[in-house]
């Protein structure tokens, strides 16, 4: 249903403290955020506080929000000093001098290209839930899990070069979904 309202909508539903903009934000944006954080904490349960923890802190000043732009970036900035804190509270404080002088370089490179990375593999995350279920499978034993193509082979009960087939079928039809 939230599809047919506008980017205005959804920001205004937010703003207004409505569950349904709340939702739509967190859905939309709490992958992304995870895998952003997880590139700084390398914790599963450490970047999932950080993330929830930006999420009330976004909500709680909902408010001032104008722009679905302006959302994103408030969260991507709570999620990177959640993350900074992290690794203050987590290192002696000349570890943590080094590592700081290396997070918060002048030109935010570290940063940007982390959002991206982070952006990337979320996107590839969807576009592999959408392939057919053997195939899904299959790719996901090869590629998420490192698994090589005769273990797969073994583990599915199905033969190498069946494996190999839907791994190409896979790649082809992932590769088409990228382009697109």
């Amino acid at each position: 249903m939230y599809n047919y309202y506008s980017s205005n909508d959804k920001v205004q539903s937010f703003q207004n403290g409505k569950n349904s903009g709340f939702e739509y934000f967190f859905k939309k944006l709490y992958k992304p955020a995870f895998f952003f954080a997880w590139r700084f904490v390398k914790d599963k349960p450490t970047a999932e506080d950080i993330v929830s923890t930006s999420f009330i802190k976004l909500w709680n000043k909902r408010n001032i929000f104008d722009t679905e732009a302006g959302i994103k970036a408030y969260l991507y900035k709570t999620v990177y000093n959640a993350c900074i804190r992290h690794s203050e509270q987590k290192q002696n404080w000349v570890l943590h001098n080094k590592k700081y002088l290396n997070l918060t370089d002048t030109t935010q490179q570290p940063c940007i290209q982390n959002i991206i990375y982070a952006e990337t593999i979320h996107l590839l995350h969807q576009a592999i839930a959408h392939l057919p279920v053997q195939c899904k499978k299959v790719f996901t034993k090869l590629y998420i899990e490192g698994k090589s193509v005769s273990a797969t082979a073994l583990e599915m009960n199905l033969s190498p070069s069946t494996v190999k087939n839907q791994k190409a079928r896979g790649l082809k039809l992932l590769k088409a979904k990228v382009t697109q």
